[in-house]
């Protein structure tokens, strides 16, 4: 009969103790967003940044083997204008802000946004164009930048034309020889006979 009451004993501690167990944990795991999904992945950006967000690429942008997303954002308000680039890495199973770029000339609507691989790069760079958004027939300037999430770094090629002052092109300082020819060379596929400027220039 004792043996009975310490048996019954034993099973109501017991059953107590999976009771509170269970209520700490409900034994449902949070499931990952599938990130190899594009329309996730810029959703997930826009979760993050906001909804201003334009593109989103999952990536090999910095030497981690963890999920890495590289997020372009357009800014159109009373104080500020332009596009900001942002790398987004996964924490704790939250994407986090790595990086961001200061605020840059030019639109991300009709722009070319695209994922390269460059020789000189062991992490894929993101590569901007405005193309033709800011050219009329008078003239006007292509924004265009690479950005390397890596180091940090933004690398600028600005053209620009105006009546009787032809077709020129101002590359920033911080270029390779070969990110160089790279800007030079796809500029004078549409523009044959465009010239290196020394100096930038704002034609707003």
């Amino acid at each position: 009969m004792l043996s009975n009451k310490i048996l019954l004993f034993v099973l109501i501690i017991l059953s107590a103790l999976i009771i509170s167990c269970g209520s700490e944990d409900t034994g449902v795991q949070k499931v990952l967003p599938d990130y190899n999904d594009p329309a996730v992945v810029l959703q997930e950006a826009k979760n993050t940044l906001g909804e201003n967000v334009r593109f989103a690429y999952k990536g090999f942008f910095i030497p981690d083997s963890g999920v890495q997303i590289a997020a372009g954002e357009e800014i159109e308000s009373k104080d500020s204008w332009g596009i900001k680039f942002y790398l987004l890495t996964l924490k704790n199973n939250k994407l986090e802000k790595y990086y961001e770029s200061e605020l840059l000339e030019g639109s991300l609507r009709d722009a070319m946004v695209k994922k390269m691989k460059f020789p000189d790069f062991m992490n894929e760079l993101i590569y901007y164009d405005s193309q033709d958004y800011f050219l009329g027939s008078g003239g006007g300037e292509v924004f265009s930048y690479i950005i390397n999430f890596e180091e940090k770094q933004v690398y600028y090629a600005h053209l620009f034309s105006g009546p009787g002052t032809g077709v020129s092109l101002f590359l920033s300082n911080n270029l390779s020889d070969n990110l160089s020819n790279f800007f030079v060379s796809n500029f004078k596929r549409d523009y044959p006979a465009l010239r290196m400027a020394s100096k930038d220039v704002d034609l707003q």
